[in-house]
């Protein structure tokens, strides 16, 4: 039941991440820059958890897994975010999108190693199917440099490492405050980027709307149900139902931007899909412990 509880929090959390392409759209109408817009994403969402998690006397992170955590929001999640918005500069976005989503692969990987996640036929192949839908919803655009491709890489690269950090100390630590924790550590390092690079402050109107948008269901609440469904279900599952999230911001960006769905995006969904059912429908013997 747990496992099954997971899979719902990680494709959860895969919609709130698929939102923001929509959101960060329309806030971008405002002129706000990149890094204000990440510096406001953090800084509302912590804003927000800081009250619930002192009003629920949750268990802060201590020690080494503090820093760990620390550690993965001020240098993996920035330093994936930074990667990504640079990409953007060389290549097209669907590309990069292609680039980033190798990181489940890498998941995989890392996770044979350092968390002993053990293979299996049907997460091999559920690996396979989320990876190759991901491609088909995202688009088979190869335009592009070298700068921009090895960046791309870059941040599937640290989001790997990023996940594979949080499958280790998710098990050990309240996955609210953890994921607190690293929003807070990367709203630092946006703050010290601001400070040099300078803040642009939107004006009232929609923009904010928006922007709260990013910040509470993109950043607060996707986080959170990334990291605990995460302790549910496994780093590797969690990254494969992360390829969710370009199915929703296709099928968004066609409800409110009138982007039609082709006949790829239709296949890739269905690949997708198809994936977080072998998951679902994994054994007993695919992980260490049993969730």
């Amino acid at each position: 039941m747990g496992h099954l509880l997971g899979i719902g929090l990680i494709l959860i959390s895969a919609a709130c991440f698929g939102a923001m392409a929509i959101f960060g759209k329309f806030a971008s109408a405002s002129g706000i820059s990149t890094h204000s817009l990440l510096f406001f994403r953090f800084l509302i969402a912590a804003l927000v958890m800081t009250p619930i998690a002192l009003l629920q006397k949750r268990k802060f992170p201590r020690g080494r897994d503090l820093a760990i955590l620390m550690a993965m929001g001020f240098i993996g999640y920035a330093g994936v975010s930074f990667c990504y918005f640079t990409a953007l500069n060389h290549i097209s976005p669907g590309l990069l999108a292609i680039l980033l989503y190798l990181y489940p692969v890498m998941v995989a990987g890392l996770s044979f190693f350092f968390l002993k996640e053990s293979f299996t036929r049907n997460k091999v192949l559920a690996l396979v199917l989320a990876v190759s839908g991901a491609v088909l919803v995202i688009g088979l655009d190869t335009g592009g440099n070298r700068t921009g491709v090895l960046l791309g890489i870059g941040a599937a690269v640290i989001y790997a490492f990023y996940n594979v950090a949080g499958g280790r100390v998710m098990g050990r630590n309240d996955a609210f405050t953890a994921s607190l924790v690293v929003i807070a550590s990367s709203g630092c390092f946006y703050l010290i980027y601001n400070l040099k690079a300078g803040f642009f402050i939107p004006g009232p109107g929609m923009a904010w709307l928006h922007i709260l948008a990013i910040a509470v269901l993109s950043t607060a609440l996707a986080i959170y149900t990334y990291f605990l469904g995460m302790k549910l279900a496994g780093a590797v599952n969690a990254s494969m139902l992360s390829t969710f999230e370009p199915v929703t911001t296709v099928g968004l960006a066609a409800v409110f931007l009138g982007q039609p769905i082709g006949w790829m995006q239709a296949a890739g969904t269905a690949l997708i899909l198809s994936s977080a059912i072998l998951v679902a429908l994994r054994p007993k013997t695919d992980f260490g412990t049993d969730c």
